[in-house]
């Protein structure tokens, strides 16, 4: 989708208006294709320090409802967390900006679509594969409904986050460590896609 579809698809007019974490949940939870251009002339108009709460806030629930057993993919979580809210306070040029939107996909991609998660029922014995991000909607709901699940985030937890991603995000100075050989343009968007 493009820019205009984006901001329609979120119930947005202007980007100013992207300031709660249900806004990041509809951004990362849809099944629908948003292109890399849409979505840095989105982040193009947040402010960094909303941007930054409203990750904080998305990712703070999802912990929450992660299963009490399942320390990796709640220590996943929690490294994917940090890494965006630190490339959102770094985003200070177009590179930074659209690297910042590339991990955003990324992370939607795996979240929503690509991951999986095998959930059993432990009454019925019925075993299915679901996302992560279902995974932890049955979660929350079993803490309500009261029903009982196995969960095995194994097939899950292949996420690489680098290390200079890690470094550059959470570092206070003005690193360069996203300067590579293979990236020395760095990013161009047309504003029009």
């Amino acid at each position: 989708m493009d820019y205009q579809e984006l901001l329609e698809y979120l119930g947005l007019e202007d980007p100013a208006e992207f300031e709660y974490f249900e806004n990041f949940a509809d951004l990362v939870e849809g099944h629908e294709t948003i292109s890399l251009g849409a979505l840095y002339q989105l982040l193009k108009g947040i402010p960094e320090d909303v941007m930054s709460e409203v990750i904080e806030g998305y990712f703070n629930e999802a912990l929450e409802a992660c299963p009490d057993t399942e320390v990796e993919i709640y220590t996943l979580l929690e490294l994917i967390k940090r890494a965006l809210i630190g490339l959102s306070k770094k985003a200070e040029d177009d590179k930074d900006l659209g690297f910042f939107a590339d991990e955003i996909l990324r992370f939607k991609e795996w979240f929503a679509n690509e991951s999986r998660v095998t959930i059993k029922d432990k009454a019925t014995k019925v075993s299915s594969q679901v996302t992560v991000m279902e995974a932890l909607v049955i979660s929350r709901l079993e803490k309500i409904e009261g029903a009982e699940y196995d969960y095995d985030f194994s097939q899950a937890i292949d996420y690489s986050i680098d290390e200079n991603i890690m470094t550059y995000s959470l570092s206070d100075g003005d690193d360069d460590y996203l300067e590579t050989d293979e990236d020395e343009d760095g990013y161009g968007y047309n504003e029009d896609e």
